[in-house]
């Protein structure tokens, strides 16, 4: 039993390692390296020499080794272990895929038979796959701050007091449930259509094995969302997709700030939705949520949140029995 044990948590901190040379992760050195290019080419063609100056943030050890940092490093690790545990290995796309595709053919959805070639399909199906992606992710994320009781949870990322490319990795297991989830029903939504109306014709562009606009998007920059380095695309480009400063607007402390740029690629849904915020180079930005939160451990970042909704139960359970004590004085007969 404990042998298992071991051997499973080898292969799981194997497997988590290996993350740093994965092209279909984000966080891969290769990703990391070309966020540092692309800053440093951009920033230097508007800056001069001065523009590399502005990467320090990116390659201090001061960040990196902030105790903010190690907190991301440890909710990374630790959260890939209990996710693990939690998930079972049963629950893949694949069955979420298989049970959609029966059941749109069970309710008269068939094969569209248009006559469309293979790689007309591909670009139909990556842009579908992609825009119910990204939108799926921006919905969740707004729905987090926007309810109190999944901002419980969600307040863990906004803790971070400095920013590191592994700051997407600061969440609650309770939010990396739900982004699993949100994960597993929009991607299978989407390939299960596509199956059903082309059979045999579904395929993503894909460059080394990931998705050419998640490609994209690590390559130019992604790591930079996170992180100090103020970047922005300027404001024709930043109306169309989110730059590196406006996602760090959205960590910002600054009331001003609250709830803008929730979106991950694309900044359209969050002109939809009255929350985009242009970024500026030049942006001074304090992170995190000034809550104590912001200064916990791991052990804190798990357990503030369940305080917090046992917090919140107990208002609503008062505010409930107020609102009933009150309809029953109103209701009650007068002599």
């Amino acid at each position: 039993m404990l042998e298992n044990i071991v051997v499973w948590l080898g292969d799981e901190l194997a497997f988590a390692g290996s993350s740093l040379l994965d092209t279909s992760k984000r966080v891969s050195v290769w990703y990391l390296a070309s966020a540092l290019l692309f800053a440093g080419v951009l920033l230097t063609v508007r800056y001069g020499r001065q523009g590399w100056l502005r990467l320090q943030p990116y390659l201090s050890w001061r960040v990196w080794f902030h105790r903010s940092a190690r907190t991301d490093y440890q909710l990374w690790l630790v959260n890939r272990l209990l996710l693990a545990l939690l998930i079972p290995k049963t629950l893949t796309q694949a069955v979420w895929i298989s049970w959609l595709y029966f059941y749109w053919q069970e309710h008269g959805f068939r094969d569209l038979q248009l006559g469309w070639s293979t790689s007309v399909v591909m670009v139909l199906f990556t842009l579908c796959y992609f825009l119910i992606d990204d939108f799926s992710r921006f919905f969740v994320h707004w729905c987090m701050h926007k309810s109190p009781w999944l901002w419980a949870f969600h307040q863990v990322h906004h803790s971070a007091k400095v920013l590191t490319p592994f700051t997407v990795f600061r969440t609650h297991p309770v939010e990396g449930l739900l982004f699993f989830l949100r994960s597993m029903v929009s991607q299978s939504f989407v390939i299960s259509v596509f199956l059903v109306a082309f059979p045999n014709q579904v395929s993503l562009w894909q460059i080394y094995g990931v998705l050419v606009t998640t490609f994209l998007f690590n390559v130019f920059g992604a790591n930079l969302r996170h992180s100090g380095v103020a970047l922005s695309y300027g404001p024709r480009i930043e109306k169309w997709l989110i730059s590196p400063a406006q996602h760090q607007i959205h960590h910002s402390v600054a009331r001003h700030h609250y709830d803008r740029n929730f979106g991950v690629m694309l900044a359209v849904w969050d002109r939809l939705f009255g929350s985009w915020h242009a970024g500026h180079d030049d942006q001074a930005i304090r992170f995190g949520t000034q809550q104590a939160i912001d200064d916990m451990g791991m052990i804190g970042q798990w357990s503030q949140p369940f305080k917090d909704i046992q917090r919140l139960l107990r208002d609503r359970i008062k505010h409930r029995q107020m609102w009933l004590k009150q309809l029953s004085q109103k209701n009650a007969p007068h002599d």
